[in-house]
Formats: C-alpha cells, structure tokens, sequence
C-alpha cells in the first residue's frame, strides 16, 4: 500500500493562519461582552431611551448570550475549516468562502448596533476577505483544491 502526501499550498497555509486569528476573535468577543456588560447596558439605554431599567438588563443579558453562541458557532467553524483545509476538498474552500464572507456582511449589524468593537471589526474583516482572497486568487491555491 503506497501512500502519497500533497504538500499543503503556501496561500492555503496563510489562509488557515488567518482562520486560527479570526477563530481567536470569536472566542475574545463573546468574553468581552460579557466584561463590559455595563457599558453595553449604557449604550442599550441611550439607544432606547422608553427602555426601563429592567429591559434595558434583560436586552443587555439577551445580546450577551446571543453573542456567545454565535460567536462561538463560528469560532468551532473556524477551527473546523482550518484544519480541513490542509486536505484540500473544494467543499472545503467553498464553505470557508460562504461563512467567512456572511461574517463579515454580519459585522454590519454589529458594527451598526453597538460601538463596543468599532476599532476589530475592520480588522477582522480584512482577515476573512484575505483569507477567501488566498483560497481563490493564487494559483498554487487554485491547483491545491483541483488535484
């Protein structure tokens, strides 16, 4: 039995470094949110300003654990692609593309929502479209996902 080994593209290999960061950022936010949770009770009050100070908690404990779990949905999806790229299935390089493409379009909301983390967002936007932008531009990526 012969086994052949394909050495994992170089814009691939970026790609997934740029995942495990990005994956990083799912787990700080979430854990952020939940320090912060009075200066997203602030902003909550002064965006609602009808609210009481019991919707205002109850919003402010809604996001907290809203972002948790979607925060850490995407931080498993993260680590998941990242590892399963090395094996270079295209389902692979289309589902990084999908989730890491929604994510930033869902940054919006975020951005738009709250100013807690104007100063990531940016950034972890640039690294999901560098990431898709690695998996798709270069040829060694393109040939690695067609063997």
């Amino acid at each position: 039995m012969t086994t052949t080994t394909t050495r994992v593209s170089a814009p691939v290999q970026w790609a997934r470094a740029l995942l495990a960061l990005v994956a990083l950022s799912h787990l700080v936010v979430p854990i952020v949110m939940f320090a912060a949770q009075s200066t997203l009770r602030d902003e909550i009050a002064a965006q609602h300003p009808d609210f009481g100070p019991a919707e205002v908690t109850k919003s402010a404990d809604i996001a907290v654990t809203s972002g948790a779990v979607f925060h850490g949905v995407l931080l498993v999806l993260c680590l998941l692609l990242a590892v399963k790229l090395a094996g270079g299935r295209p389902w692979t390089r289309r589902l990084t593309t999908v989730s890491q493409l929604l994510s930033a379009v869902f940054s919006v909301v975020s951005w738009s929502s709250s100013t807690m983390f104007h100063a990531v967002i940016p950034v972890v936007g640039a690294l999901q479209i560098a990431a898709v932008v690695l998996l798709w531009a270069p040829p060694a990526a393109r040939r690695f996902f067609t063997r």
